[in-house]
């Protein structure tokens, strides 16, 4: 997979996240210093200071447990962390592939999309799952310009031409170097035929797959029951690893066969 894609957004980094807003939130940072500076100002400051202590943190646990405030974090981390996955790599135009391989390109691509829509949505953060879908969709991309390039070769050479050629030139029996060339470059076109044949096979199955992400995603937002929604995301999470598995094999099976 690539490894230019940033590490998934998880409960850890989203809490993380509310933490650092807390701390540094304006009205406790401000509530710290007035009180700090007035027990300068009186004197009193070694008073002062657990008092002022107390207060911040009183302040800064008001401002982690706000549900509005949670909200707008989560909102402009997932903002931030979309705005590096999109500058992280530049995507290939459909129409740059072969139409059978752009039009599958395009289908995962929409896929991913309503995934990351279902995610906004959904009450819990979901970004692990969406950095999972990313990284997925970067990887078949990937095996999609291997299938391209076998797609190029069959069609500037194909298997049918080579076969044709073959029998000709059995019949005339006298070119014994030649047959030999043009049998081992028909084996080797008709593996390529049956590489490019199970691509399509895989990411038909694998967009399907995408498609139950979505599904999962759904049911868990809609569920108001949160031991539902922790079996479903464990659910979701188990099939986006699948999905992932998919691609690093369909990757492996190319690799192996060029």
């Amino acid at each position: 997979m690539p490894s230019d894609v940033p590490a998934p957004y998880d409960r850890g980094r989203f809490n993380r996240a509310l933490i650092a807003n807390a701390l540094l939130d304006p009205f406790n940072v401000v509530l710290l210093a007035v009180v700090l500076i007035a027990g300068i100002l009186l004197g009193v400051f070694a008073y002062v200071l657990p008092v002022a202590a107390v207060l911040y943190l009183a302040g800064a646990a008001r401002t982690y447990f706000d549900e509005d405030v949670a909200n707008r974090v989560l909102a402009r981390e997932r903002a931030e962390r979309r705005r590096s996955l999109e500058s992280g790599r530049a995507r290939r135009r459909p129409h740059d592939y072969a139409p059978a391989i752009g039009r599958l390109i395009e289908a995962a691509r929409a896929r991913e999309a309503r995934i990351c829509d279902a995610i906004e949505r959904a009450e819990l953060p979901y970004d692990e799952v969406a950095a999972e879908i990313d990284r997925f969709v970067a990887a078949m991309e990937d095996t999609a310009a291997r299938a391209q390039l076998l797609w190029e070769a069959l069609a500037d050479t194909p298997p049918a031409r080579v076969e044709a050629r073959l029998e000709e030139v059995g019949r005339q029996g006298d070119q014994p170097e030649l047959a030999e060339a043009l049998t081992t470059q028909l084996a080797t076109l008709r593996r390529m035929e049956k590489q490019l044949e199970r691509f399509f096979s895989e990411m038909e199955r694998i967009l399907v797959e995408l498609d139950t992400v979505r599904s999962q995603l759904v049911s868990v937002s809609a569920s108001s029951e949160s031991a539902q929604q922790t079996e479903l995301a464990a659910d979701v999470r188990a099939l986006r690893e699948r999905v992932g598995a998919s691609a690093e094999g369909m990757a492996a099976a190319f690799e192996a066969g060029t």
